[in-house]
């Protein structure tokens, strides 16, 4: 017999081992992060570096401490304004009025200069529509007339009607421009 199962195959993840890199830090072990321990170990680096002969390199000027006990990069820096500050009634002073009236002359400038075009004349598409209409509805009527008596030759003239009425105006006023 050829009824026995395959061998079934069951797939189990592994463990993920957990490597700890760096070992947790506590406050006031050294080791937190601070910015007071970022300048120590950038000011080793630069007494590592200057004991290693690397006369070349440019440094960077010693920046003067803080008697504070801070880190120097961290005290307000002084600001020499270059130019004296206006007063209201100068005329360098800088005025919001005045720049708007400014930027209102040079729009207006940069406008394109209007043209007096010629008036549209009226368009004859209404009455081309109104006299082929009329043609279509007399030749329709008229066949209507003539046959009165035929009951099938006067729906057809009124399906005549309608149908030319309607495809005049698709063609007239939607296919066709403004003539």
């Amino acid at each position: 017999m050829d009824d026995q199962e395959p061998p079934i195959r069951r797939l189990v993840l592994k463990q993920k081992e957990v490597v700890p890199t760096d070992s947790v830090s506590r406050p006031g072990d050294g080791t937190a992060i601070s910015v007071q321990l970022i300048h120590r170990q950038n000011q080793l680096a630069e007494e590592r570096l200057a004991g290693a002969g690397w006369e070349g390199l440019p440094r960077p000027a010693p920046e003067e401490a803080d008697p504070t006990g801070g880190s120097p990069a961290f005290k307000p820096k002084e600001v020499t304004p270059i130019d004296p500050p206006s007063f209201p009634g100068d005329d360098s002073a800088i005025s919001v009025e005045g720049m708007l009236h400014r930027n209102r002359l040079a729009a207006d400038e940069s406008l394109p200069e209007l043209i007096a075009m010629p008036q549209r004349r009226s368009s004859r598409r209404h009455r081309d529509f109104a006299v082929v209409l009329g043609v279509a509805v007399l030749s329709f009527g008229s066949l209507a007339v003539v046959f009165r008596h035929d009951l099938q030759i006067v729906g057809l003239a009124t399906f005549g009607i309608v149908f030319a009425t309607a495809i005049l105006a698709w063609v007239i006023y939607g296919v066709m421009d403004h003539y």
